[in-house]
């Protein structure tokens, strides 16, 4: 008797379930989106039940995390069902105190898959971003912001004038920014666009990605060129450190973290930090592509990936080609320079 009440109250919840997913299907099934977009809503498991128009409206976008503040007021919930169990899950998405926009959550230290984009993904981001410091010929629809405009006497500049610098050039801190260019007059290579790609990060812009490749290799696929970069109008670029990708001198002089220096071998032996071992920049680089994980694997092997790492060169512009490969392995890097442990050291 025991055995057969508790089949018979299982067959009771699981038709519950099933009469509130039916009753729920019924309530959304004929109504039309409120943004104006048309259609049922999407029958693949999930019921969204509060503002389930502000989701889809921010979602739509993929690429343009600005909805219009009157379309999200707060944050709305997603009821996931199954026949197996009954799950609340919180939307990921996160309410901008400033604007009413809203931010989607992303893994900090994300993968070469999520940070590198082909040839074939370039129209996919909203904005363009050339860092040449001279450059004769863009992707058509390009903007252009040479990677010295971040620079003062070949420092970094604050937090406020970089963000100045992306505002003033179109880029709000919801846009989908793909990066490329290089520096030519330099010997050319990736490094300047790795460099603008970790200082948009370190002010907090999450939709951030670099070209996997060049413009000549743009022109190389047969695609066309543009003699002129476009000029958008200047926006509000409002910036959120993320002060653990650039470290400090106490921290460096602490001995907590494993410190590379990625300058050449005869920079290397000229001075560096104490406690350093060298990798030169350009060792993680195959022509002008970065190596695959098993070959920075090899690399970095030497390394304890408990223990957060430093790369540093004289600027830091170079050490991003290291940082950036130090996190396609998940390893916790930062970008430092040889001018600041010069400017704060007496003795090396």
């Amino acid at each position: 008797m025991k055995s057969i009440s508790v089949k018979a109250g299982l067959h009771t919840v699981k038709a519950v379930s099933i009469f509130l997913l039916l009753a729920a299907a019924i309530s959304f099934s004929g109504a039309a989106p409120a943004d104006g977009t048309g259609g049922p809503f999407p029958s693949w498991k999930g019921l969204l039940f509060e503002e389930h128009a502000a989701r889809q409206a921010a979602e739509r976008s993929a690429f343009d995390f600005r909805p219009e503040p009157s379309e999200i007021t707060s944050r709305p919930t997603l009821l996931l069902f199954s026949t197996q169990s009954l799950q609340l899950n919180e939307s990921p998405l996160k309410d901008s105190a400033e604007d009413g926009s809203v931010e989607i959550e992303v893994n900090k230290r994300a993968g070469r898959e999520e940070v590198l984009a082909g040839l074939q993904d370039v129209y996919n981001y909203k904005i363009i971003l050339d860092i040449s410091p001279e450059p004769v010929e863009f992707i058509p629809g390009a903007i252009s912001i040479p990677y010295t405009d971040f620079l003062s006497d070949g420092s970094l500049k604050t937090a406020p004038e970089m963000a100045a610098v992306l505002g003033q050039s179109g880029i709000s801190r919801y846009d989908a920014v793909l990066i490329y260019g290089e520096c030519q007059p330099c010997g050319g290579g990736p490094s300047a666009a790795s460099y603008v790609y970790w200082i948009m990060k370190y002010l907090g812009h999450r939709n951030v990605s670099l070209l996997d490749g060049g413009l000549d290799d743009w022109v190389k696929a047969g695609k066309p060129t543009a003699a002129r970069a476009l000029d958008l109008q200047p926006v509000n670029y409002t910036f959120k450190m993320e002060e653990g990708l650039l470290a400090s001198y106490p921290f460096v002089k602490s001995g907590d973290a494993q410190i590379i220096d990625a300058r050449s071998p005869e920079e290397f032996l000229r001075g560096s930090i104490p406690s350093s071992i060298n990798i030169p920049y350009d060792r993680v680089l195959e022509g002008k592509r970065i190596k695959d994980d098993e070959a920075l694997g090899h690399l970095f092997s030497s390394l304890d990936k408990k223990r957060p790492v430093v790369v540093y060169t004289n600027t830091g512009v170079k050490a991003s080609m290291i940082w950036l490969s130090l996190t396609f392995l998940a390893y916790n890097a930062s970008i430092y320079s040889w001018r600041d442990w010069q400017a704060n050291s007496t003795s090396f």
